[in-house]
């Protein structure tokens, strides 16, 4: 009996004691509230915007004239180097025929016939390539020469069929160089057929202003695509999106503690700022800018930042 007894009250204070700290723990876990996130916020910001259409050109000039041997024979001389600007008339070479150089040390020349042509430039411009050089044996009408004409130079801009429709001719446009900086240009006609390998068209971009460039330079062309006065935006870093996306979102400060999610739609977009075009937020409000990122629809917060 006295057993029974001792048990059962070994029992109720272990009860007790359970009871007691279950009862501690409760008023412990509803004191506990979650941890806030650092967070820094930024507010809206309100000008003009504008997107462009960039794609890649390439430099090149249309046209250039060949310069031919006249006569079969060798090149005694040659008055140029790749790269040089030629005024016309110029003399590029000097070309001795077959029949000369075979007469040369014969004694029974006595006329002394030297048999030699001068080749002169026929139109002012840059000499862009050499195919032969000095001693070389040419047939009558080989390619001695190629002179570029400076007034020819373009830019070749390549541009999807689908977006093709979207550009008119006459329309300004900024090239970029690739040491960032920029001309003005505009577009001037197309090719009247499809670059064959890209199946892109091909459209002649004209400089707005004389500037000595290389062939084969890759510069991107600017063009204006959209311009909104007043457009409201968010730097980009405060802009959330899907895997797909398709939707996005800002998390929105509600007091100083309590940031929500705030599905919005987007417009233009700039190297810094987003632009929002739906919902419509106040001049005050703010909006998270880091920390942001796998929030749920209601986060505790901190700010470190304003």
């Amino acid at each position: 009996m006295d057993r029974m007894i001792k048990n059962c009250i070994g029992v109720g204070i272990f009860g007790l004691i359970f009871i007691s700290g279950c009862h501690q723990a409760g008023k412990n876990s509803e004191k506990s509230t979650p941890s806030a996130i650092p967070v820094t916020v930024s507010s809206l910001h309100t000008g003009r915007m504008v997107s462009y259409l960039e794609l890649s050109a390439t430099s090149a000039f249309l046209f250039k004239a060949s310069v031919k041997a006249p006569v079969t024979g060798y090149i005694e001389n040659m008055f140029i180097n790749q790269g040089d600007a030629v005024k016309n008339n110029r003399l590029l070479f000097t070309v001795k025929t077959r029949e000369a150089s075979a007469i040369m040390n014969d004694s029974l020349n006595s006329l002394k016939f030297r048999g030699v042509v001068d080749v002169n430039a026929a139109i002012a411009g840059i000499i862009s390539t050499i195919e032969h050089p000095k001693g070389d044996y040419v047939a009558e009408g080989d390619q001695l020469c190629q002179i570029a004409v400076p007034e020819s130079f373009v830019f070749i801009l390549d541009i999807p069929f689908e977006l093709s429709q979207s550009l008119k001719l006459n329309t300004r446009c900024e090239i970029v160089l690739p040491d960032s900086h920029s001309l003005l240009g505009i577009i001037k006609s197309r090719f009247p057929s499809m670059a064959g390998s890209s199946q892109t068209e091909r459209f002649i971009v004209r400089l707005s202003e004389s500037v000595s460039l290389p062939e084969n330079l890759i510069a991107k062309i600017r063009i204006l695509k959209e311009s909104v006065g007043n457009a409201v935006s968010l730097p980009k870093s405060s802009i959330l999106t899907d895997e797909t996306m398709q939707n996005y979102w800002v998390m929105k400060l509600i007091n100083d503690s309590t940031a929500v999610k705030v599905l919005v739609t987007t417009g233009i977009s700039e190297k810094n700022y987003v632009q929002i075009k739906m919902p419509v937020f106040k001049d005050s409000d703010l909006f998270l800018s880091s920390g942001n990122y796998g929030l749920g629809d209601t986060a505790n917060i901190k700010v470190i930042k304003l």
